[in-house]
């Protein structure tokens, strides 16, 4: 009997040779226990790794940048400045403003030459959160309102 022979009944087909034959888990395939596809660390080490590579690349940045010139406080305060000034120049738009831009916007694709960045611009006026308290409308709250028509949902 050949070596394909035996390997065909049943009972060497039902047998798992993965398994050692001491049933003891000391098999060198599986040494990372599912971490990943770099080759080395397990599971439980994910976290120190992350953690470690996260440290490692903020200080290359804080090394990119002149350390001396720009230190980390100082640098994040112009980074916030810069972020709250970009914002800030949206605001000094008029009423009239606002309304001449509406009137653009609704002719704007009627014409025969179309232009994207003039409607682009002009999308302050569409805009629904209000850019300034100088620009919001104002609400009138009646007291006394009768609020037995509302439901609870």
């Amino acid at each position: 009997m050949t070596r394909t022979a035996r390997a065909a009944f049943p009972r060497a087909i039902l047998k798992d040779r993965s398994e050692s034959k001491s049933g003891h888990r000391d098999d060198k395939h599986v040494r990372k226990d599912g971490a990943g596809a770099h080759g080395w660390g397990s599971l439980a080490d994910e976290k120190a790794h992350e953690e470690a590579g996260l440290r490692d690349e903020q200080l290359e940045f804080y090394e990119e940048l002149d350390y001396k010139e720009y230190s980390k406080p100082a640098f994040a305060e112009v980074v916030k400045l810069d972020a709250l000034e970009g914002t800030a120049s949206s605001s000094s738009t008029s009423e009239e403003d606002l309304e001449n831009a509406r009137v653009f916007r609704k002719n704007a694709l009627k014409g025969q030459g179309i232009d994207l960045a003039a409607i682009a611009r002009t999308s302050m006026a569409v805009s629904t959160s209000p850019t300034s308290p100088t620009l919001m409308r104002p609400v009138t709250v009646t007291n006394g309102a009768d609020t037995s028509v509302l439901t609870a949902v």
